[in-house]
Formats: structure tokens, C-alpha cells, sequence
């Protein structure tokens, strides 16, 4: 028997009691397009069904266990229910410690499909502002907020296969000064971007928390050195820590990413504007690791634009969590569809009505075209080009070309009006 409360406050709960009532309750409500298992301060759990036209919050206080278990329990109890396939149900847990580690309140929020009953839900982590630790959470989940700047490096104790990497301390520390600064100038325009866009705030957090700076092992690619702050100085040799990785790592079967992440800024000059994900090891922690290569165009982007990029590709990474290929199955493209659609919401937020005005115009081509569009480059007018232009600040044809093409895409998917359309037509482009 569960602790009577008013509904504004919390029922006094056992965790098997919890999971129960969660899973009851969600069957009961079949008319429910989403739920949300929410942490909230003061070891609270809240749940909330949204109906149309109805939303029904119940809040709970689990006195034998951690909040944060609990909370990722139910996801396990919720996967036949709803249902979760394994890749969803499987990502809630690194989503949900993600935004934990942060500092702020991990909501995991699931979506019913459109489409055919018994299709898998789809998922995310959002992150709210408050104090998601209490006395009550258990040890893996008591973690302090991290502090200072994962980006805070001194170069006077620099571990020695770092030095290895130069040809004397100067000539490391100006290098490392130029990537640092890089790194810093591409994460500000980031921030920008998602200052005061909700739907960002989880992915800028992982940049802002989770991303420390990295060095390409010159001459093998797909080696990196990561320098998170913090830690004393590793005095093995280049040789060393590649013979201890060697050891280290399985010979077989996917390994997982390690929580940091690594931003790759490259000082050379180069032709490549935007920044991209890729996996890599990491030699100072003997494991995989997802970067951010941030390059140094000849002719830079945008501010907003670099800021809007990188947030795209952090989000990318933050969906990757072992280390081999995607298995390109139906999940895989719900998530691509769910990465543009994150992409298409930054657009909306930061390029206002005249990004909306390029999608509508795209849109309404491809009704009177009635089929993909043959030369979507000739839709958007002079006007609405040079207005696209003017809400970027400014913008050189390519980068104009650049979002134009996105405008597109968000238009395939309001004429198409279906998550899961929008999938299958991404996995169709890309043969």
C-alpha cells in the first residue's frame, strides 16, 4: 500500500510499487502520445502521460532506492509497453548519466510513432535546470557536477607523449595555444546558438562538460592524445601507451565509448569548413573516444552557422555509444530523422521567419511539382535569398547553398508529415 499526498505533492513509494503503478497506469492510458519519466529536486520522481487535450502527472519519493535507478528501471519495465526497441531503450541510460553529470535535471521524454501500431517509440533526454542530486542517490549517480573548463590545459605539465609530439616545449606550447584557442572559438559560437533554446540545452552542456581538447597522433590515423584537466602528468612515452592500448582493448565485438569526448581543432588552413564526427582511441585513457574536428577554413563560415554545425555534429556524437559502424536498420534512420529534425528546430530558433519562409517556399514547390524537386536550387527567389542571408549575418553562396539545402529537408518533411516517412526517405538517399 502506497502513502497517501495531495497531488501536488509526492507519493511515498517502494521501488517494485513504482515500477507497477508506472506500467499499469501506461497501459490503462492508451490514448497517450508521450511520457516523460522526469527527475526532479529532493529525490523526486515525476511521471507525466500526455493525451490529447489531457496531461496526468503523478510524483513519487522511492524510499528504497536511488531516484536515478528507479528512473532507468522504469525504462526496462516500460520497453514492452510502450514499446522501446533495444537501441532506444538502450541509449536512455548514457542520455540520462549524460545530462546527470551536468548538473541539471535529466528528463527522459518518449513520442508515440506515427505509423503502424506496435512500432517502437521514440526517445530523448532533455535537460532542466535544478539540482538533481540528494542524499538518497546511490554512488554511481552522487556525482558533483563537474567543475572549472574542460578546456583548461597547462601547458607546463604536459604529459611526455605530448611532448614526444614537438620538437621542443615552445614549440608544443604554441601549438597547443593555437588548437586551444580554436576549440574555445568554435565552442562560444555554439553557445550562442543555444543560448535559450531548450531543445539545445543537453547538447550544449555535453560540449560545455564533457568535451576536453585532443591531438591527432601524427602519422596514425584514428590515434588521439586527450588533455583533460585535472589529471597529473603521464610520464610513459609515445610507445608506451600505445603498446598499453594494444593490451587493453578486446580483439573482438563492439567496445564502448569512454564519457569524455574530444574536440580535434586542426590549425592548418584548409578547405574544409565544417566541423565532423568521428570515432577514434584514445592513447592517454587506452580507449575508444568520440571527436569533433574543428577545422580553420580559408574562408570561415558564419558565426551562427559554425555555432549551429557543431551543435549538429556534438549531437551526433552524443548518439554514438560503442565503438563500430551503425548497423543502418530502421532505428538508425529514426535517429537520422530525429538529428535533422534537431538541426531543422536550431534553424527555426536562430534564422526566425526567413529560414521558415525558405522552407514554405521549397514546400510549395514540391506540392506543385508533386515528386522531390529537380532543380531545388532555382526555388528561393533573389528576396528570399538575400533575407536567408541577412538572418546569418551575412552569408558567401556556398553556406547560402548550405541552408538552403536544409530548408529543403525540413520541407520533404512537413509535406511528408511523418516522422517515420521522413526516415525511409533519408535511407532511400542514401542508396
Amino acid at each position: 500500500m502506497t502513502t497517501g499526498a495531495s497531488a501536488a505533492e509526492p507519493r511515498m513509494v517502494t521501488e517494485r510499487q513504482f515500477l507497477d503503478e508506472v506500467a499499469s497506469v501506461t497501459r490503462e492510458r492508451v490514448a497517450t502520445g508521450f511520457l516523460y519519466l522526469m527527475a526532479q529536486e529532493g529525490a523526486v520522481v515525476g511521471v507525466q502521460w500526455e493525451q490529447p487535450g489531457v496531461d496526468h502527472l503523478r510524483r513519487y519519493r522511492v524510499r528504497d532506492a536511488c531516484p536515478h535507478c528507479v528512473v532507468l528501471a522504469a525504462v526496462v519495465t516500460l520497453a514492452p509497453v510502450l514499446p522501446l526497441d533495444v537501441l532506444r531503450a538502450g541509449r536512455a541510460r548514457p542520455q540520462y548519466e549524460t545530462v546527470l553529470r551536468t548538473g541539471r535535471l535529466p528528463h527522459l521524454a518518449f513520442a508515440r510513432p506515427a505509423g503502424p501500431p506496435g512500432a517502437s517509440w521514440l526517445g530523448d533526454c532533455h535537460a532542466v535546470d535544478g539540482d538533481p542530486h540528494s542524499d538518497a542517490d546511490c554512488p554511481r549517480h552522487a556525482v558533483p557536477p563537474r567543475t572549472g573548463d574542460p578546456l583548461a590545459l597547462r601547458p607546463g605539465s604536459l604529459p611526455r607523449a605530448v611532448r614526444e609530439l614537438y620538437p621542443h616545449e615552445g614549440a608544443a606550447a604554441a601549438d597547443l595555444a593555437r588548437r586551444l584557442r580554436i576549440a574555445q572559438d568554435w565552442r562560444a559560437d555554439a553557445q550562442a546558438v543555444a543560448s535559450g533554446i531548450r531543445e539545445a540545452a543537453a547538447t550544449w552542456a555535453f560540449l560545455r562538460n564533457s568535451c576536453v581538447l585532443g591531438v591527432p597522433v601524427p602519422g596514425a590515423n584514428g590515434l588521439v592524445l586527450t588533455l583533460p584537466p585535472g589529471r597529473a602528468p603521464d610520464d610513459r612515452s609515445l610507445g608506451e601507451l600505445h603498446e598499453a592500448t594494444v593490451r587493453a582493448l578486446p580483439s573482438g565485438g563492439p567496445v564502448p565509448y569512454q564519457e569524455l569526448a574530444c574536440l580535434l581543432p586542426e590549425p592548418a588552413s584548409t578547405t574544409q569548413r565544417m566541423p565532423t564526427y568521428a570515432g577514434a582511441v584514445d592513447l592517454t585513457a587506452a580507449a575508444p573516444v568520440r571527436t569533433l574536428r574543428l577545422p580553420t577554413p580559408r574562408r570561415p563560415l558564419s558565426t551562427t552557422g559554425r555555432g549551429v554545425l557543431l551543435l549538429y555534429e556534438a549531437r551526433h556524437a552524443m548518439g554514438r555509444h560503442v565503438a563500430s559502424p551503425p548497423v543502418r536498420d530502421s532505428a538508425y534512420w529514426d535517429s537520422e530523422a530525429a538529428l535533422n529534425v534537431f538541426e531543422f528546430t536550431l534553424l527555426e530558433r536562430v534564422a526566425g521567419r526567413h529560414y521558415q519562409e525558405a522552407v514554405a517556399a521549397y514546400l510549395q514547390a514540391l506540392r506543385r511539382e508533386g515528386d522531390l524537386l529537380a532543380r531545388p536550387h532555382k526555388v528561393l527567389d533573389r528576396r528570399r535569398r538575400k533575407a536567408l542571408s541577412h538572418a546569418f549575418g551575412g552569408l558567401d553562396d556556398e553556406e547560402l547553398h548550405l541552408w538552403a539545402s536544409v530548408a529543403y529537408r525540413n520541407a520533404i518533411l512537413e509535406l511528408l508529415g511523418d516522422l517515420k516517412a521522413f526516415a525511409a526517405h533519408l535511407s532511400i538517399q542514401a542508396g
